[in-house]
């Protein structure tokens, strides 16, 4: 039987888990070019960041500056800050920034709150331990910062905007409603306050509503500029001042990374990302094996970009998600009971119509996600294979995603 290996367990020990399937099964593994490049060292970072793209190095930034903020993402995302932020530390600390002076926020967004061991894995236990590192909250703590071109008012984190030298770290991989991550985003939605949040991400869903598209409808592309353009106003109005953005293969590790003015790092992250995370796109499949691993806490991502390539009279679906701490809490479109849920939580089903069985292969119960309440769980790999079976004989065709939620397709092609 072919086998094919999987990334699995981010943040949790991160290794990976294989999967066997019949040879009698047409299979078409679509991997990430990422994966083909060489990993990037601790000499590279440092070059990236004292060689800044359009901005001038921190050190030289700190010794006019009192008080830096340095954001981060969260454990959402793959970025490793552990490796990048004792860094930049060492260069504020060399431009004669105070050590009192220099604080942490996480970039939460509308997700839930992180504890003492999310901020370690996040950034290493020696900067916890020696400086402060706060939770973002959407909620409370916010300072006005000015208004979006079309006119959303922008609350922003109050210890981000108290600070004179605001640095963000992040990571760019295709997102569903931003075409791209990373860039502004650690600003909107990631230090924004819940009214900003809400109203920006109104208008992504009213614009792919407008333009026909999915829910996932701008992984990989830019055109939705009703948030890009209000990302843009956002980066304006807090001036952030430096910004550090890795791309990471499917392991985590950054293989790009660019540093130094906010527009310049993510419009030269981005056209290195459309290369590092376009995946070939397989049609007509009887299964689809969507592995979610990068973003393994959103793994809706992952099933909602695979299921393009089930047959159009559907399929079975299967997601690999192994995530201790389950999915995301998100304030805004996460349900919160039977009938309830966030300012943007909707009852109205999201999943595909293709998507005629959903299997959840997890060594971690209770991962289900959204209105799918009739999926089905597994815990071994055998288990999967004898419900695949059930409704695919030989020659049943096969497109498994290496990760789903850092991949992006074609459909044009």
């Amino acid at each position: 039987m072919p086998s094919f290996n999987l990334p699995q367990n981010a943040w949790f020990g991160d290794e990976e888990i294989t999967i066997t399937l019949p040879d009698d099964w047409e299979v078409a593994f679509a991997g990430i070019p990422a994966d083909e490049h060489e990993l990037i060292d601790k000499k590279v970072i440092v070059k990236a960041i004292r060689a800044p793209l359009s901005s001038r190095p921190l050190a030289e930034q700190a010794r006019e500056r009192s008080k830096a903020v340095i954001i981060f993402d969260d454990l959402s995302r793959p970025t490793a800050v552990s490796e990048i932020a004792p860094l930049v530390v060492d260069e504020l600390l060399d431009g004669g920034m105070a050590e009192n002076k220099i604080s942490f926020v996480a970039a939460l967004g509308a997700h839930g709150a992180h504890n003492r061991l999310d901020f370690e894995k996040k950034l290493g236990k020696d900067l916890v331990r020696k400086y402060p590192v706060y939770n973002h909250n959407p909620y409370e703590n916010c300072t006005y910062a000015g208004k979006t071109r079309f006119g959303t008012p922008l609350y922003i984190n109050s210890e981000v905007m108290k600070a004179d030298l605001k640095i963000g770290i992040g990571c760019i991989l295709p997102h569903a409603f931003n075409g791209f991550g990373g860039g502004g985003k650690i600003i909107l939605p990631g230090v924004a306050g819940m009214e900003s949040i809400t109203l920006n991400h109104k208008k992504v869903l009213e614009d792919l509503k407008e333009r026909g598209v999915g829910f996932i409808g701008n992984m990989g592309n830019l055109a939705n500029s009703k948030m890009k353009e209000e990302i843009e106003d956002a980066l304006k109005a807090v001036q952030l001042d430096f910004l550090i953005n890795v791309l990471p293969n499917s392991s985590r590790k950054p293989v790009e990374i660019f540093c130094g003015s906010p527009p310049q790092v993510f419009k030269n992250g981005v056209e290195k990302a459309r290369k590092l995370y376009r995946s070939d796109f397989y049609r007509d499949a009887d299964i689809v094996i969507a592995n979610a691993n990068a973003k393994a806490s959103e793994a809706l991502i992952a099933m909602l970009l695979s299921a393009n390539s089930l047959k159009e009279e559907g399929g079975d679906l299967v997601t690999v998600i192994n995530c201790p701490v389950g999915q995301i809490v998100h304030y805004l479109f996460g349900r919160f009971g039977e009938s309830t849920g966030g300012q943007l939580w909707s009852e109205e089903n999201l999943f595909p119509p293709r998507i005629k069985r959903s299997i959840i292969y997890s060594k971690c119960g209770g991962q289900r996600f959204g209105l799918q309440e009739d999926a089905i769980e597994c815990e071994d790999w055998s288990e999967v294979l004898s419900l695949l079976r059930e409704k695919n004989g030989p020659g049943s065709r096969v497109v498994i995603f290496k990760d789903g939620t850092m991949q992006y397709l074609d459909l044009d092609s």
